[in-house]
């Protein structure tokens, strides 16, 4: 026996609104907002979830209907695994459609889906909240903007002047806040003018707590002069191979001690951490 789809009249029998309707559309009036805040295709989750299709446990997709147009929010990758399944044709797919939010609501949606969605890079869960206008977000790329960087946001490929380490970089400025995060970020343009490998998730976690140790204690021009002669892949390697023994983010501060201080004593700053 099948059971009769009648999904708004029962809401409303316990006087229950959901924010959203369900629909057929047909997958090819959906549209991905990839250029906005939606992330990319992965072609190998479609495929996943294609030959693991389950219509038991399958989510509808949240669309959102705005302007006349059907913009997916949540669940491109569940609708392109349907599209494969069959035969890389189009095909009607019930939604959930939501009605009244505008792009900003809709980018925030995006930055919070949780449940069987694929957990967001920290980058992509950037923009879409820069995008849906959340303030803390928006201060942080002010404040990297400020030091003229900005980020790769769908990519952990390493690029002149853009940090692709995300997560990391968003982890420091809200734990040493962004006077320090802002300067330690200067020094490392300063020294290394921007080039990719100092962008890497040891050398920010090193600047920035070493600017948080010896605040006003060391000399700028000489901190650049050293490191400039150093290549930011030491600091990993260093860091990596550990010759200090220190654990956490202090093997990192480590070969940037090191090289401020040098071979010489004079003005070497002393070890705190």
């Amino acid at each position: 026996m099948r059971l009769k789809n009648d999904t708004n009249n029962y809401a409303t029998s316990f006087n229950i609104t959901p924010p959203y309707q369900m629909l057929v559309l047909h997958s090819k009036v959906l549209i991905y907002p990839r250029e906005i805040y939606q992330r990319g295709i992965e072609r190998k989750r479609v495929e996943i979830i294609a030959a693991d299709f389950n219509e038991y446990i399958a989510n509808e997709p949240k669309v959102s209907f705005r302007d006349g147009k059907y913009y997916v929010v949540n669940g491109q990758h569940t609708i392109e695994g349907r599209i494969l399944r069959n035969g890389g044709e189009d095909l009607p797919i019930l939604c959930k459609v939501y009605t009244g939010l505008t792009m900003e609501q809709e980018a925030l949606l995006f930055a919070e889906q949780n449940g069987h969605s694929a957990p967001l890079t920290a980058g992509i869960k950037l923009r879409a909240k820069v995008v849906g206008g959340d303030a803390p977000s928006k201060a942080f790329l002010v404040a990297t903007n400020r030091v003229g960087l900005t980020f790769n946001y769908d990519s952990l490929q390493l690029s002149d002047y853009r940090i692709s380490c995300v997560g990391t970089a968003l982890k420091l400025y809200n734990q040493m806040g962004e006077k320090i995060y802002c300067e330690a970020l200067r020094l490392i343009v300063a020294a290394w003018d921007g080039k990719p490998d100092s962008f890497r998730a040891a050398v920010l976690r090193g600047m920035v707590h070493f600017v948080e140790l010896y605040r006003g204690e060391f000399s700028e021009e000489r901190l650049v002069r050293a490191l400039s002669s150093v290549h930011p892949m030491e600091i990993y390697r260093v860091g990596r191979d550990n010759p200090a023994k220190l654990s956490g983010w202090k093997k990192y501060v480590f070969p940037i001690y090191m090289a401020y201080n040098g071979k010489g004593r004079k003005d070497a700053l002393p070890m705190k951490f």
